[in-house]
């Protein structure tokens, strides 16, 4: 399983496969210009 973290934020939603957790930094990154993201394994 596995989380995101923007701008050094944990955010709430768990993502059971790398690649939806992939796509949500992708999504993420395309709102601002100076946004940080990063994929923890829990």
């Amino acid at each position: 399983m596995f989380q995101i973290k923007v701008n050094g934020i944990l955010m709430p939603t768990i993502y059971y496969k790398l690649r939806d957790a992939m796509n949500a930094c992708r999504a993420e990154k395309q709102r601002g210009h100076v946004v940080v993201t990063e994929i923890v394994r829990i």
